[in-house]
């Protein structure tokens, strides 16, 4: 399999938010336009959405953003979401995602990889731990 790793556009709009339906377990959540915030994360110098290509079509996806915190000398880089359909696992898609996130948080002397995974998700943490992550913390969260 001939896998490519490449930046979203704005033209890949409506096969990457059908994977994002599948992402969330909710194929019908952004079958309207107005769900998800897509167009203006891609305008975002602070936001990348990086596509696996096999044969033209997109068959994964990785989120992740970036930004300076107090707590340390150089930038964080947060990885906030990241799929790959499930035919299309455990030939190298998921591991080739990651390390091109990771290479360009290593190119650009970023302080931290970050992420967050569902507790519910034990195979996703055993990759994760693959790639040298460790667990740290919690996460919370609540609506405003």
């Amino acid at each position: 399999m001939d896998i490519k790793i490449r930046h979203a556009n704005k033209d890949d709009y409506e096969e990457v938010i059908k994977l994002f339906g599948d992402f969330v377990e909710d194929p019908d959540r952004y079958c309207h336009h107005d769900n998800d915030s897509y167009l203006k994360s891609i305008d975002d110098p602070n936001f990348y959405i990086d596509l696996a290509t096999s044969g033209g079509v997109i068959i994964g996806f990785i989120t992740y953003s970036t930004r300076s915190v107090v707590r340390y000398p150089n930038p964080i880089l947060e990885v906030e979401e990241f799929y790959v359909k499930p035919d299309q696992r455990r030939g190298g898609v998921e591991r080739k995602l990651f390390q091109n996130a990771k290479d360009f948080a290593k190119e650009n002397n970023f302080q931290y990889v970050f992420l967050a995974s569902s507790k519910d998700r034990p195979i996703a943490h055993k990759f994760y731990k693959s790639f040298d992550f460790d667990e740290y913390a919690y996460h919370f969260r609540r609506k405003p």
